[in-house]
């Protein structure tokens, strides 16, 4: 879960400081609706800029986080019958996404597309987990630190906008925003199973990564929602102050 997502805070971002002249002169400055030039940038600054730009409450985007996350609840139709929650959800990768496709981003946002397709080489969810329940025919009762790694993930996101004035100025608040996060290959890693017992923790975790899909069938939907809150909350302080129409180069 950017994040991200978290593309479009950088696409914000990254235009008000254009517009303000305090980023580095190699970061090239793009036009409303300029997807070549948006899809080229966006891997610069993410690499570049991990770790935010606090001037405009951009923060890192290698800690994301979210609190109380329930991943999948017990379900008697499933191979994997597991109630999974982590109290604190964090997110690492997104810095080194690539894009695949953007749409929209028009000078008008009330009649703008903004959509982003993109891929993430290596997303790392991880925290402290509670589980109760079952995996096939292991059971899976146990807290402790857990490891979530999905490779090659395609994410793609989408949102609406609706308008706000402010100061004589044109704001915008994110609405409907839709998020879908598909990995290649799942892989995991849960401490602290049956009290301690290596082999059998081993066994778990191995059984679990033979039969990935079905976890992630589970968590899917839970999955997607965790990305699509912290993209919002992210972007909810950043659109605060930041005009709609400071964030592109003037034609």
């Amino acid at each position: 879960m950017k994040s991200k997502t978290l593309t479009v805070l950088i696409i914000f971002g990254v235009c008000y400081q254009f517009t303000n002249g305090d980023l580095p002169s190699e970061i090239e400055k793009c036009h409303a609706g300029d997807v070549d030039c948006i899809a080229k940038t966006l891997p610069f600054i993410l690499q570049n800029y991990a770790q935010g730009i606090p001037e405009i409450g951009l923060t890192d985007i290698e800690k994301l986080s979210l609190d109380d996350v329930v991943l999948t609840k017990a379900n008697p139709h499933s191979g994997v019958s597991l109630n999974l929650e982590f109290k604190k959800m964090y997110l690492h990768g997104i810095s080194n996404l690539t894009v695949q496709r953007i749409v929209g981003f028009e000078k008008d946002p009330l009649n703008s597309k903004f959509e982003l397709y993109i891929t993430i080489p290596n997303l790392v969810v991880d925290g402290e987990y509670i589980s109760s329940g079952k995996v096939l025919i292991l059971p899976m009762d146990a807290t402790g630190y857990a490891k979530i790694k999905l490779k090659n993930s395609k994410l793609s996101l989408k949102f609406k906008s609706e308008e706000v004035r402010k100061d004589g100025k044109q704001f915008i608040k994110i609405k409907d925003l839709k998020c879908k996060l598909t990995p290649e290959l799942m892989k995991v890693k849960f401490e602290n199973l049956f009290n301690g017992n290596e082999q059998l923790a081993n066994s778990l975790n191995q059984l679990i990564n033979d039969n990935w899909k079905l976890l992630y069938s589970d968590m899917e939907a839970q999955i997607n929602d965790a990305v699509a809150k912290i993209v919002k909350r992210l972007l909810a302080g950043v659109l605060r102050v930041l005009p709609y129409d400071e964030f592109y180069e003037k034609d």
